[in-house]
């Protein structure tokens, strides 16, 4: 993420923490905000496009607004997004935002790939085992990968954990070329 993204992230961080906004409803409004941004070509386009002037994408952006629900103060935060000619950057701020969010609960996003579908009992102690390495609450996101033969590699931010056969094998030959 880009420091744009994270300035406009911590903007709006910043008001959840006064309590003014609840968190879950700016996240799921910039979420379904950035979906539609990359679902409708068109609507990227004409709020991105110098050519259409600020009246018009504000119609847009109400429209918008009033279609999806979204909270006032994210439909305030898009119009200041898209006069400033930011559009393009909204779904790296809501990336962003919900990033610092879970980073200000103590909780951190492990990204985790493992080679089949893992029993509940697996998680559970894959979770613990790293929630405890790492002394913070997770946020697992699983996903398969059957390349990796067996095992699981864990992204937690910048770090990752490789307990992959792929992984052990890629080691092994390096070593042994080495």
């Amino acid at each position: 993420m880009g420091v744009i993204e994270q300035r406009y992230a911590e903007a709006l961080a910043d008001l959840v923490a006064r309590g003014g906004v609840p968190a879950a409803e700016i996240s799921r409004d910039l979420a379904q905000v950035g979906a539609m941004l990359a679902e409708r070509n068109g609507l990227a386009t004409v709020l991105a496009s110098p050519a259409v002037n600020w009246p018009r994408k504000r119609a847009v952006l109400d429209a918008l607004a009033a279609g999806a629900q979204l909270a006032p103060i994210t439909r305030n935060f898009l119009l200041v997004v898209v006069q400033r000619g930011r559009t393009a950057r909204i779904p790296g701020i809501a990336r962003a935002l919900e990033q610092l969010l879970l980073e200000r609960r103590g909780i951190v996003r492990a990204e985790i790939a493992s080679a089949r579908t893992l029993s509940a009992a697996e998680r559970a102690a894959l979770e613990q085992a790293l929630a405890h390495r790492l002394g913070r609450q997770l946020e697992p996101h699983y996903r398969l990968q059957p390349d990796l033969v067996g095992g699981f590699i864990a992204r937690v931010g910048d770090d990752v954990y490789d307990a992959s056969i792929l992984g052990r094998l890629q080691r092994l030959r390096h070593q042994l070329t080495a």
